[in-house]
């Protein structure tokens, strides 16, 4: 072979030998920046938020704690008004504290108008839960006393509501939860924690108004 043949072969095997190497390091490069992140991307896991030990604690504790009171309601009607006197049956004498009762309505059939408390055995009101909000149809309702309350029957308000058309007006406890996180309870101390302790209320609560 001439010498000037054997400096082009020896040029073409550089060039092909340059462009396989090139060709092996891409891949390379590929196998290196993808593979182990999309390792690292099925590796990775939804963390659950923790619950702190006492919060758990406490959890625990409240739904060993017995449910024993119950929330009862007496209704008159009159003159296109409802009256509805709220209480607590309170057989096994627990010392109460405070109660919430929040009541669900169609605003459409009645409205809350008066709330009266004056009689009540709980002396203090919760600050801003004790009226209606007749747009979304509530009645916020929220008592406490600074001495337990341990008697069997404890009156803890009436409400008033007026009959805006005919029908039956279903009414409903609002948002109750076993713990302390809903908006209906009656609370007691166990240990210096408190807790609610009312029975699951029946759905619904009491329906007044007729078809007629």
């Amino acid at each position: 072979m001439k010498p000037k043949d054997i400096i082009i072969a020896t040029a073409l095997i550089l060039t092909l030998s340059n462009f396989l190497t090139g060709c092996q390091l891409i891949e390379s490069n590929d196998e290196v920046t993808t593979k182990p992140a999309a390792e690292e991307s099925m590796k990775k896991e939804v963390k659950k938020p923790r619950i702190p030990q006492r919060a758990q604690e406490l959890i625990e504790k409240a739904k060993e704690v017995k449910k024993e009171v119950k929330m009862t309601f007496e209704t008159e009607e009159k003159e296109g008004q409802i009256e509805v006197s709220i209480y607590l049956e309170n057989t096994a004498e627990k010392a109460i504290t405070s109660v919430q009762a929040w009541l669900s309505f169609n605003p459409e059939l009645i409205e809350g108008v008066k709330m009266k408390a004056s009689d009540s055995a709980f002396t203090l009101p919760a600050p801003y839960k004790n009226g209606f909000d007749n747009e979304s149809g509530l009645m916020m309702l929220g008592r406490s006393n600074p001495d337990v309350l341990t008697d069997t029957k404890i009156f803890i308000a009436m409400a008033t509501f007026k009959v805006k058309t005919e029908g039956v007006a279903v009414v409903d406890i609002y948002d109750y939860r076993e713990d302390l996180t809903g908006h209906t309870s009656v609370n007691t101390l166990v240990d210096g924690e408190p807790y609610n302790i009312l029975i699951k209320p029946e759905s619904p609560a009491f329906a007044v108004g007729s078809n007629s």
